[in-house]
């Protein structure tokens, strides 16, 4: 377990906030209405913005131009794991540092984790930028799907820096209790980004380029307008008046990792589901994942909005050593997204058809029967997916990194490509969706044992 250190010298004797006397004392149920819906909803708004995304672009543009977004969205999802290890850590550092009342320790992890965000986000922007060509070459393009693909990587990518601004400040947000304040922005971003995308398609004719501007704009509104509240002076934490320390970006980037992991996984699965599609059936089996991974996507962001709402709920309290609060957090949470779980699936196993029949035009019959068979295979994982994801954020929330890695890793950098790659050998393509139940359901039964033992050693 990660070990943050404090010092009576490092201590503040300030009077506890309005939101740190909440999270001490108030009530578990009223306390996940506050963090975990907020994040739910803002969660929620950015999976709903990359369905209309694909909609739009999918009815707009075509199948071919939807694939080729899908060739791209792999450097992204790697580019955010980082972004998300950074956030998540500090996230936790600051969240415990305010249960302790070290208020210094708190406020120097948020400058820290600013800066990294700062300097990792202009890093791939410039190279991804620059090797643009390059780039979706190794991503798995080719000769129909790369124009397109280029394009939209132009879009994007010159403009990291503010999109991780603005995710990072969230975090922020949330670690200072004002979550229905970083929904807003958040919620704002994905609406503007969907009448952005409308109009540039169709009254610019900007194409696949101006989906990837129609993100990069939204989102720079949100970090310009989140960088300015957290510098008000009535937010005691403020994100530059800190010192950044190497030592705290240790254990940031620790505390982080395992929901890095879990995007950077996320983007690991695109890139082989991508290459084993194209592979085996070519551009209309990468069409249909794309609509399926929307769907998944969806669903997955919901309990992550769950997930990574309560941490700071579970970090304040681990803090201030009330495990009892600790576990009562886990065991509500845990609950809610049990019955959310089964909810998903059966929409998912007796709904798939009609909600796929939006995407698809009568031209496109065959691409939406490979994604109808997907997405109901993929329904059985959400019967198990919530409890990992809930777990692996359990163990970042109290800094106890080395678990979540397991688990993160697990479910989708060791179990998942070993699946995608062996299940078409041997059993053929039609088969490969049950990787991810499969990856979700051996991981399971560690993240089972590793809670049994927490609750043992919290007692």
């Amino acid at each position: 377990m990660s070990t943050i250190h404090t010092s009576t010298h490092d201590t503040d004797n300030m009077a506890r906030s309005i939101d740190e006397e909440q999270l001490s004392n108030g009530s578990i149920p009223s306390l996940f209405m506050k963090f975990a819906i907020p994040g739910v909803i803002g969660m929620l708004f950015i999976g709903l913005q990359v369905i209309i995304d694909g909609l739009i672009v999918g009815r707009l543009l075509g199948s071919s131009a939807l694939a080729s977004i899908n060739i791209v969205l792999p450097l992204y999802s790697m580019s955010a794991a980082v972004m998300i290890i950074i956030g998540i850590g500090s996230q936790t550092i600051v969240s415990i540092g305010q249960g302790k009342r070290d208020y210094k320790m708190a406020q120097d992890a948020m400058t820290t984790g600013y800066v990294a965000t700062l300097a990792f986000s202009l890093l791939i922007s410039i190279i991804a930028t620059i090797f643009a060509e390059k780039v979706v070459t190794l991503l798995g393009s080719n000769e129909v799907l790369f124009e397109n693909s280029k394009s939209y990587l132009l879009g994007l990518f010159p403009f990291i820096l503010p999109i991780g601004c603005a995710f990072y400040n969230d975090y922020m947000l949330r670690a200072m209790g004002r979550t229905k304040t970083g929904m807003a922005l958040m919620s704002g971003a994905v609406i503007l980004n969907v009448i952005l995308n409308i109009l540039f398609i169709t009254l610019f004719d900007l194409g696949v380029f101006g989906v990837g501007l129609a993100t990069s704009i939204s989102f720079s509104l949100s970090a310009i307008i989140s960088t300015i509240v957290l510098h008000r002076k009535n937010i005691r934490i403020h994100l530059t008046k800190g010192k950044f320390k190497i030592r705290l970006l240790i254990n940031i980037l620790y505390n982080g990792s395992s929901e890095g992991i879990s995007e950077f996984a996320g983007g690991v699965t695109l890139l082989l589901f991508n290459l084993t599609l194209m592979k085996y059936i070519g551009e209309d089996g990468v069409a249909a994942f794309t609509i399926i991974n929307y769907i998944y996507l969806v669903g997955v962001l919901i309990f992550i909005g769950i997930s990574d709402g309560i941490i700071p709920i579970i970090s304040y309290n681990y803090g201030a050593k009330q495990y009892d609060r600790c576990r009562e957090t886990y065991r509500f949470t845990a609950r809610c997204i049990g019955a959310i779980g089964v909810v998903i699936a059966a929409i998912l196993t007796f709904g798939s058809s009609t909600i796929l029949k939006v995407f698809f035009d009568d031209s496109s019959k065959h691409i939406e029967e490979i994604a109808v068979a997907g997405a109901s295979i993929y329904a059985i994982a959400f019967l198990i997916n919530g409890y990992n994801v809930l777990t692996a954020s359990l163990f970042t929330a109290i800094a106890d990194a080395k678990r979540s890695v397991i688990i993160s890793a697990l479910r989708g950098l060791v179990l998942m490509p070993i699946f995608i790659s062996l299940v078409p050998l041997f059993f053929g393509i039609e088969y490969v969706w049950y990787a991810l139940p499969l990856a979700e359901l051996l991981t399971l039964g560690v993240s089972v044992v590793y809670y049994q033992n927490l609750k043992r050693r919290l007692h």
